[in-house]
C-alpha cells in the first residue's frame, strides 16, 4: 500500500513539473512577438521640404545664417538673428525680398524643371539653373557656364565654368557640409538637405539671398495648390 501511494505521488509530481515547464508564461509567445517587431520596416526619411529651421554653421561651430520656414515661404536671418531676406511664394515663383520688403529677384520654375533667376521687376533673366545629365549647370544671362554640379556617392561636386573644382558637398552621419576645393568645411548643417540643393551655396556669382532662394526652391518646391494662379 505504501509502495502504491509513493508511486501515485511520484506520478503526480512529474505531471505537475511537466505542465509547469510546458506552460511557462512568455516562452511560446515572446519569440513570435520579437519576429513581428523585427519585420516591421523603419519609416523612411523624407528629403523634400524643410523639417523646421535650417541652420548653417562654419568650421568653428558658429552659426552663420539660418532659414526659417513660414506658412507662405521662409525667412533668412544671420547668426545674430538679424533678417537678411524674405521668401514668399507667388504661384510657381518664389519672390526674394530684403528686410524692407523690396523685391531683390524671383526664382521661377519651368515645366522642364529648370529654374530661372529674374530681377526684382521680372523683366530680365539673370541666371538659369538647368539639368545637365545627372547634374545641374548654372548659366548667366548670356548663356555662359558659371558652375556645374555633379552627383557623387557621398554628396556632390561643384566645378566652375572651366571645369575646375571649387567645392564639394559631403553627406555623412546625418551631417551635410559644404567644403572648399582643399576640403576645408565652409558651412555645415545637421538638417536633412539634398546635396544638389546645398551645392547652390557655392554659387558665389550670386548674392547669398539668391543662393539660398535656389536651395529653398530645390529643397521645398511649391505644392500643386500653391502653384495655382
Amino acid at each position: 500500500m505504501m509502495m502504491s501511494m509513493g508511486r501515485f505521488f511520484l506520478c503526480c509530481s512529474l505531471v505537475a513539473l511537466t505542465g509547469a515547464a510546458g506552460c511557462k508564461p512568455g516562452d511560446a509567445e515572446t519569440p513570435r512577438f520579437t519576429r513581428v517587431q523585427a519585420a516591421a520596416p523603419a519609416p523612411a526619411a523624407d528629403a523634400v521640404g524643410l523639417q523646421g529651421k535650417l541652420k548653417f554653421k562654419d568650421d568653428a561651430d558658429r552659426e552663420r545664417f539660418s532659414l526659417k520656414p513660414k506658412d507662405d515661404g521662409a525667412k533668412l536671418v544671420d547668426g545674430d538673428a538679424r533678417e537678411l531676406a524674405r521668401y514668399k511664394w507667388k504661384g510657381a515663383a518664389l519672390k526674394v525680398s530684403g528686410p524692407d520688403d523690396v523685391a531683390l529677384g524671383y526664382v521661377v520654375g519651368s515645366a522642364g524643371g529648370a529654374l530661372t533667376v529674374r530681377d526684382g521687376e521680372q523683366k530680365q533673366v539673370l541666371f538659369t539653373l538647368a539639368r545637365q545629365g545627372p547634374g545641374w549647370r548654372l548659366n548667366d544671362v548670356k548663356g555662359a557656364l558659371l558652375y556645374s554640379v555633379w552627383p557623387e556617392d557621398d554628396g556632390a561636386r561643384i566645378q566652375d565654368g572651366a571645369g575646375a573644382d571649387v567645392a564639394r558637398v559631403k553627406v555623412r552621419e546625418g551631417k551635410v557640409s559644404l567644403r572648399d576645393a582643399r576640403g576645408r568645411t565652409l558651412l555645415a548643417t545637421k538638417s536633412l538637405v539634398a546635396a544638389e540643393a546645398a551645392a547652390c551655396l557655392a554659387f558665389e556669382s550670386l548674392e547669398l539671398p539668391l543662393r539660398v532662394a535656389l536651395l529653398f526652391h530645390l529643397q521645398a518646391p511649391p505644392s500643386l495648390e500653391s502653384a495655382r494662379p
